[in-house]
């Protein structure tokens, strides 16, 4: 089985979604980037996840425990949400 790089699905995606609604370049995004700076609305957000869980295969937020997304700073904490998704899904 292939390693998936989480990191680089993550901004990948991110990147695809700003292309699509922000016209600013915001110039590099990495684990450190505030997911606030990228000035993403609730709608591009939402389009953002449904795509990672797509690629990902794993939906870190639909099992309704703990306080998910919303307390997510970083592009970098929401990277570690998915890999904590996937080890959980392997260790199942």
């Amino acid at each position: 089985m292939l390693t998936l790089d989480v990191q680089n699905v993550v901004v990948g995606e991110i990147t695809a979604v700003l292309d699509e609604d922000v016209a600013d370049d915001l110039g590099d995004v990495t684990a450190e980037t505030e997911l606030s700076a990228l000035g993403l609305n609730s709608l591009a957000f939402a389009r953002l996840i449904i795509r990672l869980e797509s690629k990902v295969g794993v939906d870190p937020f639909g099992d309704g425990e703990g306080e998910g997304f919303v307390t997510l700073r970083t592009v970098g904490a929401l990277v570690q949400a998915y890999e904590q998704a996937l080890r959980a899904r392997k260790e199942a």
